[in-house]
């Protein structure tokens, strides 16, 4: 049901999802009587995604299917078709679980916000094949996924997207737990898409996206400077590899540490080889999309499907012209796929 308690936050939840069965139910069970308001943002998924999501119907829970073409794609439509109803909006991904010392540091950041505060960024606390990571410098990446609703909107990246915002954010102490009760092939599957979508940004020269790289900027600029960095090395996998499991000790973490570095360097590899056949051959990499299935009957059918397909955007992400310059011109970015849009599916 909606939380009711005058002590939780404003607070409007979405995910988004495409064959999510094996993890969406622990993602909202996190945010039960927590959340205002919870939104499932479906891309046709053939499993039992939508079915555990309408089964929560009773906890806040509304669901919607749309096309997908790309994060940074579904995530403006999400924000300027919603109807959020709140003052915040969280960006939860199925896989993740919003933590009790988490809810509590929300909780009393958005008692009584500055008003001059748009976004929040916040870490995550890894969990590979059941164990957690601790060391590798894998908990370092502070993201933007808590917002001022209206104030934000995405980047125009196929991959790895930014939420941006233009006024004063904040970072979090505490983390929420990225878990992914998913098989291995799915994660190598998923990585698979990533570095070929991520070679094809390279090659067209988006490299950092409408992020500007600063290293003493944002953390997300600051990411963006290390990644320009890292593109610049020789044998930079390897070095990766080396960075990560012994100079940030990753080794620490044992065998759980040493297999999610070692996959983690094989897909950044990936990428060099994709792009070292691309000026073999000129031809780009292939994306392998996943099939997607048939709008839900019940979704199809419901009030709120019918409103978001019908009605203009409701404008609850910032227009464009209203951020900087630099995001703008990522809004306006050409967007670049392989396959059709009505071939691709979610890259979680």
């Amino acid at each position: 049901m909606l939380s009711s308690n005058p002590v939780m936050p404003s607070l409007s939840v979405i995910i988004l999802t495409f064959n999510e069965e094996s993890n969406l139910a622990d993602a909202l069970d996190s945010i039960k009587d927590w959340a205002a308001e919870v939104f499932v943002v479906d891309s046709y998924s053939t499993d039992r995604t939508v079915e555990i999501a309408l089964e929560r119907e009773a906890d806040g829970v509304r669901v919607v299917q749309h096309r997908f073409v790309n994060y940074s794609d579904q995530w403006n439509w999400a924000l300027s078709h919603l109807p959020l109803s709140f003052a915040w909006t969280l960006k939860l991904d199925a896989d993740e679980r919003v933590t009790p010392e988490f809810k509590k540091e929300v909780n009393e950041l958005l008692c009584s916000p500055p008003p001059d505060l748009h976004g929040v960024l916040f870490r995550r606390r890894l969990f590979f094949m059941g164990s957690p990571l601790r060391f590798g410098g894998v908990r370092d990446n502070y993201d933007l996924r808590l917002w001022r609703t209206g104030k934000a909107a995405f980047d125009q990246r196929v991959v790895n997207e930014h939420a941006l915002v233009e006024g004063r954010t904040v970072a979090l102490q505490s983390q929420v737990e990225h878990h992914d009760n998913k098989l291995i092939a799915d994660w190598v599957d998923k990585h698979n898409r990533y570095s070929s979508l991520e070679a094809i940004s390279l090659i067209q020269g988006d490299l950092t996206g409408s992020v500007e790289p600063r290293f003493f900027g944002t953390p997300t600029e600051r990411r963006m400077w290390l990644r320009q960095l890292y593109f610049r090395l020789p044998a930079r996998p390897l070095l990766y590899f080396l960075y990560r499991y012994f100079l940030r000790l990753g080794l620490l973490d044992g065998l759980a540490g040493f297999r999610f570095i070692l996959l983690y360097a094989i897909f950044l590899y990936s990428i060099d080889l994709k792009r070292i056949e691309y000026r073999a051959t000129g031809e780009l990499p292939v994306v392998l999309w996943p099939p997607r299935g048939e709008p839900h009957p019940v979704v199809a059918q419901s009030e709120l499907q019918r409103t978001v397909d019908a009605d203009p955007p409701l404008l609850n992400s910032a227009p464009p012209e209203a951020l900087s310059s630099t995001f703008t011109e990522g809004m306006v970015a050409v967007q670049r796929f392989v396959n059709p849009p009505s071939e691709t599916g979610r890259l979680s």
